[in-house]
């Protein structure tokens, strides 16, 4: 295994983790209400605004912008859009980003588990040699 590869994974998963960092909440209900009061929609109850707000605050900033700004230019119905309309903009890149992560973490751990294995390879190889 390359030491490039080792010393440089690290960085690599800071940085997936941080293109993942969660947006602002309220961030999300400013611009929600801002859309709701725009074009003249009821904002939902409580319970679900706070879940819609709590999902898409979930997402990394710039995906959420970027969702926001495509429901803002697009959306044609006459109602509240909801979480998955403005997913719906952002989807492929969120998993995108999601997945690279999993592949990075996924290396991370074959990588520990090689030199775990290498490591009792010569503990074990150590416990022969003083029993010889």
């Amino acid at each position: 295994m390359p030491a490039e590869i080792v010393e440089a994974l690290p960085g690599a998963i800071a940085r997936a983790r941080d293109d993942l960092a969660a947006g602002d909440p309220a961030e999300v209900l400013a611009a929600l209400t801002t859309l709701a009061s725009r074009r003249g929609f009821p904002l939902p109850d409580d319970l679900a605004l706070e879940l819609d707000v709590e999902v898409m605050a979930g997402w990394p900033r710039d995906l959420w912008r970027r969702a926001f700004r495509a429901v803002w230019e697009q959306f044609a119905y006459r109602r509240l859009p909801e979480v998955a309309d403005f997913r719906r903009h952002i989807a492929e890149d969120l998993e995108e980003r999601r997945a690279r992560l999993d592949r990075l973490d996924s290396l991370r751990l074959k990588l520990e588990t090689v030199r775990l294995k290498r490591q009792w390879d010569e503990e074990a190889r150590g416990r022969r040699a003083g029993r010889s």
